[in-house]
Parts: C-alpha cells; sequence; structure tokens
C-alpha cells in the first residue's frame, strides 16, 4: 500500500445519510446559503486584481479538492477502478475550467460568457444541490463534506458574479451564454458516447445521453421515451431556467 492509498483510507469514514429535509438538512441550507450570500456581499466591490485573486485561487482550490476526490474514489470507493460516471466534465465541474479562461482571455464576450455561464447555470447547479441532496449526502462522511462545500461554493460564485456585475445583460450575452452551454453539452455528450464505447460505461456527463437521465421527472422521461426525448426537453428548459436569473440579475444592474 503506496502512501497516497494510505492517506485515502486514513480519511474513510463511513456514516448514515441526513434526511432530505430533517433538521441538519434545514439547518445546513439557513447556515450555509447566509454564509454564501454574506461572504459574496461583502466581495462585490473587489478590483479587478483582487478578482483575479478569487478567481483563480477558486479554481485551484476545486481542482485540488478534485484531484483528492478522484484519488478516493480510485482506492476506497472503487477498488482500484476509475471511476467513470465521477469523471470531471458535470455541469458543476465547469468552474475549474471557466474561471481561469475568465482571468486569461482577452476577449471581453469570451470573459462575459464564462461569467454569465457561472451566474446562471452553476447557480441552478449549487441550487440542486442544496434543495435537493440526494447527490450530496453519501455514505461516505470525505464525499459528504466535499459535494456539500462545492455545491455551496457554487452558490457564494453564483452570487458574487451578480453583486459585482461582472456579467452581461444584453440579449447577445444571453445567447452567448446558451450557446455556451450547448457546446459543453455536446462535448459532454461525445465523452459520454466515447466512454461507453472504449470502456462499456454508461456515463450521463450533463445529463444529455445516451446513459438514462438521473433527474427526477427526467429519468421517467429517459426510460419511457429514450434519452433523446429527455434530453431534448432538458437542454432547452435548462437554458429558460438561466434565462429566469439572466433576466432578473439583470434587473439589479439596472436599478443599481
Amino acid at each position: 500500500m503506496n502512501i497516497i492509498e494510505k492517506l485515502m483510507w486514513a480519511v474513510e469514514c463511513e456514516m448514515l445519510p441526513p434526511a432530505a429535509y430533517g433538521p441538519f438538512h434545514i439547518a445546513l441550507i439557513v447556515i450555509g446559503m447566509s454564509l454564501c450570500i454574506s461572504l459574496a456581499w461583502l466581495c462585490r466591490n473587489f478590483d479587478e486584481r483582487k478578482n483575479k485573486i478569487l478567481l483563480l485561487s477558486y479554481a485551484g482550490v476545486l481542482i485540488a479538492s478534485e484531484i483528492f476526490k478522484q484519488l478516493f474514489l480510485f482506492y476506497v470507493l472503487n477498488e482500484g477502478a476509475i471511476a467513470w460516471g465521477e469523471f470531471p466534465f458535470q455541469m458543476c465541474s465547469m468552474p475549474m475550467y471557466l474561471c481561469p479562461l475568465a482571468v486569461f482571455t482577452k476577449n471581453e464576450r469570451i470573459r462575459r460568457a464564462c461569467y454569465g455561464f457561472m451566474m446562471c447555470f452553476n447557480l441552478l447547479g449549487g441550487f440542486a444541490g442544496v434543495f435537493e441532496p440526494s447527490g450530496v449526502f453519501h455514505e461516505q462522511v470525505f464525499s459528504t463534506v466535499h459535494a456539500i462545500v462545492w455545491h455551496y461554493s457554487l452558490v457564494f460564485l453564483a452570487f458574487y458574479i451578480i453583486f459585482s456585475h461582472r456579467a452581461g445583460t444584453s440579449k447577445q450575452d444571453y445567447f452567448d451564454i446558451v450557446k455556451l452551454f450547448v457546446g459543453l453539452c455536446f462535448i459532454a455528450f461525445v465523452i459520454n458516447t466515447l466512454i461507453g464505447i472504449t470502456v462499456g460505461e454508461s456515463v450521463n456527463m450533463f445529463f444529455v445521453g445516451p446513459g438514462p437521465s438521473t433527474i427526477i421527472v427526467f429519468d421517467t422521461i429517459s426510460r419511457k421515451y429514450g434519452w433523446s426525448a429527455s434530453t431534448a426537453i432538458y437542454i432547452p428548459l435548462t437554458a429558460m431556467a438561466a434565462g429566469v436569473i439572466f433576466r432578473l440579475s439583470g434587473i439589479r444592474k439596472k436599478h443599481k
């Protein structure tokens, strides 16, 4: 057993997942959301230098924690096999890639699209983890803590972008965000398909297929009518939900 494997087993600790909307979950929502929104508000006036430090530090923490998570899955939960279903190209993984891109790109339109995606789509992902905890509360302490911190940090990042007015507000900005979302969905679909072909595992990153969806309601649609029907409904509905957040954030900016 090597040092890394020993470390992974050292943090292994089983737990009974808390009940959804039980006392722990309710307290977590109240305290976690309050801390995330309050911290985002305190950071709202960061200048560009501090903003870059924040985004790069945030991305660095996410990347480091994701590496630790993958090692934990490999050594402890998956018995020395790669956990393809946890491949780091989920919607909630995107800040790892988009934060550095937003910092280093010289294209203002791309920068606004990155900010807008993290404000809208990652807020949806964060809310999903906050209010529907089936994918957050696990039977391992580390996995649960990692998922909780990750999803609440998405809420912080989205509100930070809203409060600091770094995303665009025009129709073109929204269309750019949707195009980015669709492009990432396509990449995820290609990865899902390649993993299915090469290693024979069903993976459904971004919930676009070809594996069955695991999202409530959409899982029923995919089982009854197939993944393509589920995806055809999921993508526009998600874009519309992101549009509501985009619109509300734009209203606040206009009334600043």
